[in-house]
């Protein structure tokens, strides 16, 4: 008898802790919280500002920017960090070493290992050409016989990928510094860059008396967030496009770019 009382007390005193712990263990604000938390690693192009640009051992901008605002409605912290060049950041979105790239175009060959959101922005990608030495652009033809430069990885547009791949066969190159500084030698013709980074490098070095732009457009492309076809998350896009959807809508994604655009050079429209 003595032993089933002892055993019926054991049990009331173990019950008792439980709920007593209870709202501990399960309150998310709790320190577990941190534990439990799903987290996914973002990253970028490290020098197309002011979508996504290298910030130390992180990628900032304003395309990390709007994956935070969606990852975090969704329960999801981010980690928006450096891996390397445009290449390596594609070729880690491929093997799932990031689950997101912030800011892409699409392409057949990156449809196959990325799922694609709905586009968010508009990225116009212009010419750079050495002050003094603007030529007149009016198709892509125009380029045949000038020397051109383009940064490792970088895509602008399929038809114009395959233009260039076949009748310009441009100077790659790692770094916009260097392809600048091909310009500035006067060993290329003109640079392939996006139109934001392109204004924002000249004006951040104060070099608006070395290189001007062709107004021309080269494409304009739209920018998508791409979701590794390996990562945990890939399945969530139909709730990724809901919330770009809505920061599209309200204003919010023209309001990272500006932010970004007057943190890096100063500029507002």
């Amino acid at each position: 008898m003595k032993d089933k009382v002892n055993l019926v007390l054991a049990i009331v005193v173990v019950l008792v802790g439980y709920w007593a712990l209870k709202p501990i263990w399960s309150d998310p604000r709790s320190g577990e919280k941190g534990k439990n938390e799903k987290k996914i690693i973002v990253s970028g192009h490290p020098e197309w500002a002011p979508i996504m640009y290298q910030d130390g051992d992180k990628i900032a901008g304003a395309g990390v920017e709007l994956a935070e605002k969606v990852f975090i409605e969704l329960g999801i912290a981010v980690n928006a960090n450096y891996v390397g060049s445009w290449d390596e950041v594609q070729a880690k979105a491929k093997d799932g070493s990031i689950d997101v790239i912030v800011a892409a175009y699409k392409t057949p060959e990156r449809e196959e290992y990325m799922t694609y959101s709905v586009p968010y922005t508009v990225d116009p990608v212009v010419l750079v050409v050495k002050k003094g030495k603007a030529f007149k652009y009016e198709k892509k033809e125009d380029l045949i016989g000038k020397k051109g430069v383009t940064m490792i990885g970088d895509s602008y547009g399929k038809e114009f990928d395959a233009f260039s791949a076949e009748k310009l066969k441009p100077t790659v190159v790692q770094t916009a510094d260097e392809a600048f500084g091909l310009l500035e030698k006067g060993e290329a013709d003109y640079f392939i860059y996006a139109m934001y980074s392109a204004e924002g490098y000249i004006a951040k070095n104060k070099a608006s008396d070395k290189f001007e732009i062709i107004a021309k457009p080269v494409s304009t492309e739209d920018f998508y967030l791409t979701v590794s076809n390996k990562s945990s998350i890939a399945g969530m896009m139909q709730k990724i496009n809901n919330l770009i959807g809505k920061y599209k809508a309200d204003g919010t994604v023209d309001q990272l770019i500006e932010k970004n655009k007057q943190e890096l050079w100063g500029e507002k429209e």
